[in-house]
């Protein structure tokens, strides 16, 4: 039997799963459904979870405001609960991975790789959960996160789900 793999999953990856109107929808929602059915231990950056609640809730209050020219107080209150719902979800199916100081520390220690904070308190968080991968659509992560995890598409993790069966 194989080792469940141990997959962080980065919050563009989360919102764009939610998002029905993003344009990687449906190749994000796929890679999540597909990771859960074949046995994948998800997490998130605990850091990460207000992040997905602001966007969506921004994203939905703006897609009213576009087709309604407004948001009522309705309105508001659906985009609210819509955020909290993906939120509840994702605790539901992916293990929050949270930071402490030690984790600061390596993420300063990390920008000689990649100079951006946020990225790197992430990166710390794979670190610390032994992830066997980080999944994103941050092209510059990507990029730069090779030396220290192993960092690929929802694209090509599913790739990878498919090549272990």
């Amino acid at each position: 039997m194989k080792t469940p793999l141990r997959l962080l999953v980065d919050c563009n990856v989360w919102i764009d799963s939610y998002m029905a109107v993003h344009a990687r929808h449906a190749e994000s929602l796929r890679f999540v459904n597909e990771a859960l059915e074949n046995g994948c231990e998800l997490l998130f950056g605990a850091s990460k979870l207000e992040t997905v609640f602001f966007v969506i809730r921004a994203d939905t209050k703006r897609l009213i405001r576009a087709e309604k020219g407004e948001v009522s107080e309705r309105d508001a209150g659906f985009a609210l609960r819509f955020a909290w719902g993906c939120v509840d979800n994702m605790s539901e199916i992916a293990t929050a991975v949270g930071i402490d100081a030690s984790d600061l520390w390596l993420a300063r220690k990390y920008r000689v790789y990649h100079n951006d904070l946020e990225d790197n308190v992430l990166l710390a968080a794979a670190s610390r959960a032994e992830a066997d991968y980080l999944v994103t659509w941050d092209e510059r992560l990507l990029r730069d996160a090779a030396p220290l995890v192993r960092a690929v598409t929802p694209t090509v993790m599913l790739t990878v789900l498919h090549e272990r069966d």
